[in-house]
């Protein structure tokens, strides 16, 4: 995905540019500066900024730009920062360093003022279901359609699936891309911040494999209620496709249900299965939930016969896969996606989840299982 986006500082201060294009860069924004507002056209940028050197020469300019400078809390140097001000109406006053982390914010903000992504949870209705396999599997495949993912372990447990998986790939099993070990950033690094996350900032320091941003470790539940809304919502403002590995903790869910687009439930095509997608039907009512019926039918079921006893819509179903029963073995799920039968499952999946996407947020590229096998070979 694009992420730079230009923004415009009209100064001569140097010192003052540089500053700004420091800020700017932190976001992933790329800095113009200028001396004059000569022939600027406010809708060309995503954010217009000045120095008290060259204010707004007209209402409608000042009205959607930023007053920038140094004052270093110098209270004379602040007044002057107001009186300019308030002599352009709108102008909004951004003093140095105090509005530092607001001018990062606002800067991120219009760097990534796009559709946001969508956010799927996959949880498992009983224990085994194959929940991290299915997580992967979604990212993987979506970042082969060309779509930006980001998939993120919520599952506090030591050893648990994608962080099984996240090791598997640094120990040499798959390519491992982008930062060295001493830069990538996980649960523990973002279970020490505390408020909002800057999106481009998280997306750049993410590990990314095979294409697939990863967020991983065990922060443990606290850590992991706090800071999973921040996380969501940054990352959802940065990727296409947020994909949520939630074991079986459907109260994680809930403190991102105001980004949830919909709740994966997997189960097994048994009547055990129907009876505990059922119940977490029941139990959480407010969850957008979506059937996937996953492994060998038992005898007297169907994926369908599951979805009408719980009365929850069939997103798709996954034939039998021995390895998807074997978490050691998760990192063999990629190969899945190299054949044509993969790319079939789990793209009816994906264009099922999309197919009240409407707009920018769905999946990029997706034409159907038989178009896209070209990607697969």
């Amino acid at each position: 995905m694009e992420t730079e986006a230009r923004v415009l500082l009209i100064s001569g201060d140097a010192q003052l540019r540089d500053d700004v294009a420091l800020i700017a860069a932190t976001v992933g924004a790329g800095l113009d500066s200028r001396e004059s507002w000569h022939g600027v056209e406010p809708q060309q940028w995503a954010v217009l900024m000045c120095g008290p050197d060259h204010p707004p020469p007209q209402q409608r300019l000042a009205r959607q730009s930023l007053l920038v400078t140094r004052t270093e809390g110098d209270p004379s140097a602040e007044h002057e920062l107001w009186r300019t001000a308030a002599e352009h109406p709108g102008l909004r006053p951004v003093p140095l360093p105090a509005g530092e982390s607001w001018l990062a914010r606002h800067l991120s903000e219009a760097v990534l003022d796009r559709s946001p992504g969508r956010v799927v949870a996959v949880a498992g209705a009983l224990g085994g279901a194959g929940v991290s396999t299915i997580a992967y599997l979604l990212a993987a495949e979506l970042v082969v359609r060309g779509a930006s993912a980001v998939l993120v372990d919520a599952d506090p447990s030591p050893g648990a699936g994608i962080a099984s998986l996240v090791e598997g790939l640094r120990s040499g099993k798959h390519r491992d891309e982008g930062l060295g070990d001493s830069e990538r950033i996980g649960w523990e690094v973002l279970g020490a911040l505390d408020g909002e996350i800057s999106a481009a900032q998280l997306s750049a320091a993410l590990p990314v494999t095979e294409g697939i941003h990863v967020i991983s470790g065990a922060p443990g539940a606290e850590v992991r209620r706090r800071m999973l809304p921040p996380v969501v919502h940054a990352a959802r403002r940065a990727f296409d496709w947020v994909i949520l590995d939630v074991s079986r903790d459907y109260e994680a869910c809930l403190t991102v249900l105001e980004h949830l687009d919909h709740l994966l439930l997997v189960t097994s095509c048994s009547a055990a299965g129907a009876r505990a997608a059922r119940q977490v039907s029941r139990c959480y009512p407010e969850l957008p939930l979506a059937l996937l019926v996953n492994g060998l039918s038992h005898a007297g079921w169907s994926p369908n016969e599951v979805a009408g006893t719980t009365g929850i819509p069939l997103a798709g179903d996954v034939p039998e896969q021995r390895w998807m029963r074997r978490e050691a073995e998760l990192g063999s799920a990629y190969e899945l996606l190299r054949s044509r039968r993969g790319a079939a499952y789990i793209g009816t999946l994906l264009e099922s989840l999309d197919s009240d996407a409407g707009g920018a947020g769905g999946v990029v590229g997706v034409e159907g299982a038989a178009g896209t096998q070209v990607l697969h070979e």
